[in-house]
């Protein structure tokens, strides 16, 4: 009887094969590289990986669901550390910008796989309608936040949060597209740190004047 086959052992194999495709796509572009240029990577038979993934449409699709996925379980615990809808939100930017700086981001989010990602999403429905839910989501979340803010008086009432979320799901990709093809890295930190002096401060509410006696 062959060994049983555990799911830990499977998910390694998985992200083992999402890794060299990663390397794989960035490197070469999704449709220069070839099957073959991942298997080499991760050390597998073509066998082995159609275990897994059927083809690189299906490999892609897997990147952007662990990339969506991985990023918001990021931004859900960073919230998780704060105590006001301010806090929240300078927390999940730090943590954000910190998984790109260090490199321990998400599999899917460096700078040229992302310009792969949407190409790729833009001519496929079906990749097009996955990245597309992943914005909602992100959009959804942030806007969330922005309505909490505003319900607890720490940003101004007159702020669209839907449109603002939009804003700051969009400035942060479209640096990353600018990044992916200009070749220049762009300073995160100094990033947040203007967007804390700019956006920030230009949506959070006026101190209320103490009452009198």
């Amino acid at each position: 009887m062959s060994p049983k086959i555990t799911t830990a052992h499977e998910q390694g194999q998985r992200d083992r094969i999402l890794e060299a495709a990663t390397r794989c796509f960035a490197q070469r572009g999704f449709h220069q590289a070839t099957i073959q240029d991942i298997c080499d990577r991760a050390g597998l038979s073509k066998g082995g990986l159609y275990t897994y993934f059927r083809s690189k449409d299906e490999i892609l699709a897997a990147l952007i669901e662990c990339n969506l996925s991985d990023a918001m379980r990021w931004a859900t615990n960073a919230a998780g550390q704060a105590t006001s809808a301010l806090q929240r939100l300078e927390r999940i930017a730090e943590a954000m910008i910190e998984s790109v700086i260090e490199g321990a981001g998400s599999r899917a989010h460096t700078p040229q796989l992302m310009l792969e990602v949407w190409a790729e999403a833009s001519k496929d429905p079906q990749l097009g309608d996955l990245l597309a839910r992943g914005y909602d989501h992100w959009r959804t979340f942030i806007a969330q936040l922005f309505r909490e803010g505003i319900a607890s008086g720490e940003i101004r009432a007159d702020i669209d949060p839907e449109v603002l979320a939009a804003i700051c799901v969009a400035m942060f990709d479209g640096l990353t597209l600018q990044e992916s093809i200009t070749k220049t890295k762009v300073n995160w930190r100094h990033v947040v740190a203007t967007l804390r002096q700019t956006l920030i401060e230009g949506v959070v509410a006026a101190a209320k004047p103490p009452q009198e006696a």
